[in-house]
């Protein structure tokens, strides 16, 4: 019998630097999308164990000794043997109701620290010289267990990384920076202007309070609030109980997401300064994503500091369409005067993409439509997909002018398309019904 060969493909630094990202983004995307279905089932469920408390019992409102408005129930006697199963039932959906969004708190951190494991690993893979500053000791029985240097190396990082990761999450960026700076002869930083650093510490010392004390505030936790001026419900008091709201939710996805994307690219672009285009179009996808999923306020965040902080890019055409994609954000949450600041600023004389970008954001749909015919349905950039798919086009598309010239340029009618891959479909519609039969 012969061995099958394994091609082993060797991957380029980019893309170590890419894949790493966008693994953690689906993973904490994932988990968003994840939470408030578990959340609709809940208080679906526990809407209907109190609508079987209302059909049990005699409801009647009261104030509790604080002066709190409550319902008193009074069961009814023929119903006294099914009553403690629906209050203990009610009881569980209460508790679960405010365990659920503190687990999902700590599972995005900790996706995050997979992240972050990896994204040393690239580091030091990429520039070893970042080991070398390392205090940890190798032990010289260490060195005879393994059969090649590059095993050995591995075993190293490994260690080096456990290391870092036993810190504090502000810690870990510090001993980074640290890293960096002696390896390189120049001071590097990572947490100097960074305006989510202070939502940040505090969204993962939240986290270990609801891993360690279930919430409750404690003196470091207290600390943390004063030395960072953290403004929230605890106010500095210890033995607070920390909630996850689903606000504080959405902003923790928020945080995260903005975290790992300017770490990523501020140190892919550090160490591999002769791939910035790859850097820039992953950078560009993110932010169009972010668009595609109504997430605006996340988008202009990353896109300011694409535009504002980053500033050079490997051709301006990548500039240009961040540039759109910004005026797009603010367009789409209605701040029209700074969708237009940010259209004043530009050139849009060049580039018949960016001259229809200009007037779709302006609001000039007739000359927009009239620019339609004229670029015609063979341009690699503004074709049928673009016009479907750009968020640039979202309000437009409802415009007769939109509509009138997209038949005459492509010579059918406007629609969208959903393609969606068969078997998938009827393998969730087995699921749903086996789920059926359980209930």
């Amino acid at each position: 019998m012969s061995e099958e060969k394994v091609e082993v493909v060797e991957l380029s630094h980019s893309e170590l630097f890419e894949i790493n990202l966008e693994r953690f983004i689906e993973e904490l995307s994932a988990l968003d999308d994840t939470l408030p279905i578990q959340m609709l089932f809940l208080n679906v469920k526990r809407k209907s164990y109190l609508e079987e408390l209302d059909k049990i019992s005699d409801k009647e409102e009261d104030k509790d000794e604080d002066g709190n408005e409550i319902f008193r129930y009074k069961v009814k006697p023929e119903f006294s043997d099914k009553f403690p199963k629906v209050h203990k039932h009610l009881n569980r959906s209460r508790i679960a109701l405010k365990i659920l969004p503190r687990n999902y708190i700590v599972s995005i951190i900790s996706q995050y620290d997979a992240y972050l494991g990896e994204l040393i690993r690239v580091l030091f893979q990429i520039n070893p010289n970042l080991l070398k500053s390392s205090e940890k000791e190798l032990k010289v029985e260490d060195l005879f267990q393994y059969e090649s240097v590059e095993e050995l190396k591995l075993h190293i990082i490994d260690k080096e990384v456990d290391s870092i990761l036993r810190d504090e999450h502000y810690e870990q960026l510090k001993t980074i920076e640290k890293r960096i700076s002696n390896a390189t002869g120049k001071n590097f930083t990572l947490t100097t202007d960074l305006p989510v650093l202070c939502e940040f510490v505090e969204l993962t010392q939240r986290r270990n309070l609801f891993v360690h004390t279930n919430g409750q505030t404690t003196r470091q936790y207290c600390d943390s609030y004063e030395k960072w001026k953290i403004r929230n419900e605890c106010k500095g008091e210890i033995n607070f109980e920390l909630v996850a709201e689903p606000e504080y939710c959405k902003r923790a996805f928020e945080i995260l997401f903005e975290m790992s994307v300017k770490l990523t690219h501020v140190l892919w672009r550090k160490f591999v300064p002769n791939e910035r285009e790859k850097a820039d179009w992953n950078l560009n996808q993110l932010t169009y994503d972010l668009l595609k999923d109504s997430k605006y306020q996340l988008a202009i965040t990353l896109l300011e500091f694409a535009t504002d902080v980053i500033k050079k890019f490997e051709t301006e055409q990548i500039r240009k369409f961040m540039v759109v994609n910004k005026a797009i954000a603010y367009k789409m949450l209605d701040k029209e005067q700074e969708c237009q600041e940010v259209l004043e600023k530009e050139d849009w004389s060049i580039g018949n993409e960016y001259k229809l970008a200009n007037l779709v954001l302006r609001d000039h749909f007739e000359k927009a439509s009239e620019l339609m015919l004229k670029i015609g349905p063979n341009d690699e950039i503004v074709s049928k997909i673009a016009y479907k798919d750009w968020p640039l086009f979202k309000r437009f598309r409802k415009s007769e002018e939109f509509k009138t010239a997209y038949k005459k340029v492509f010579g059918e009618d406007f629609r969208f398309e959903e393609i969606q891959d068969k078997k998938k479909i009827e393998e969730s519609k087995k699921l749903e019904v086996k789920e059926d039969k359980e209930e």
